[in-house]
């Protein structure tokens, strides 16, 4: 049992005197490693590495491809989610710092890491949208669509950009389905309003804006319009 002790020493010793330390040497040294097919060392090298930088995104994202190829769904989802929820919080503090080309590289890391994240979709097309693309915006807001089809939000946006393209049945049909989605959807029944008054229905256009005011009464936009139209609220 004496021999043991000296034994495990020098095994320590030697661990600390050589091989990778920092973070980016043990995620090289993964790198290798994966590159060689050896995926158990390399999950080991990417863990030591995560454990001096928890919150790197493309650690949690190479850890999940790992899982992924394991046929691990679950700690796969885990970990790939992570990644892209910390890239898509970047964005949007470079949005909110003003600073559009940090929030853009943030958003297009998101969806290297998640091609399907509608919500980084969404915000590029906006994005588009403020700089006058029309097109890009409606590709962003159709993939958001088809990456999350039950989330509302795309189908206001595209029905928007539909409206501006004179698209007009395409845009009733994301608005009416943004509603099913999502009942107190104003950005919908404000499209369904001024989709109405495009197709000569005002009384149909007065009752959109009528419902806009029950969800939110201090709707400037839905006021003046009935006050156009002059209907009552």
């Amino acid at each position: 049992m004496r021999f043991l002790i000296p034994f495990f020493g020098i095994l320590v010793l030697a661990a600390c005197g050589s091989g990778p330390q920092t973070r980016e040497e043990h995620t090289r040294k993964g790198d290798q490693l994966l590159a060689k097919g050896d995926t158990t060392g390399a999950q080991a090298a990417y863990r030591v590495a995560l454990g001096q930088d928890s919150l790197n995104p493309d650690l949690l994202a190479k850890l999940g491809r790992i899982y992924a190829g394991q046929g691990k769904s679950q700690p796969a989802d885990i970990y790939l989610r992570r990644a892209s929820d910390l890239t898509f919080r970047q964005a949007l503090n470079a949005l909110q710092a003003g600073d559009p080309a940090g929030a853009r590289e943030a958003l297009e890391h998101t969806l290297a890491i998640n091609p399907y994240h509608p919500l980084a979709l969404l915000r590029l097309g906006d994005m588009a949208l403020e700089q006058g693309g029309e097109d890009p915006a409606l590709v962003y807001f159709e993939q958001a669509i088809a990456a999350n089809p039950e989330y509302a939000e795309g189908y206001a946006k595209a029905g928007k950009v539909y409206l501006r393209r004179e698209r007009y049945e395409d845009a009733r049909a994301a608005f009416e389905r943004c509603i099913e989605l999502n009942i107190n959807s104003i950005d919908a029944y404000l499209g369904l309003g001024e989709l109405n008054l495009l197709q000569q229905n005002p009384g149909a256009a007065a009752e959109n804006y009528r419902t806009v005011l029950l969800i939110d009464p201090r709707s400037s936009v839905a006021k003046a319009a009935l006050a156009n139209l002059g209907a009552h609220p």
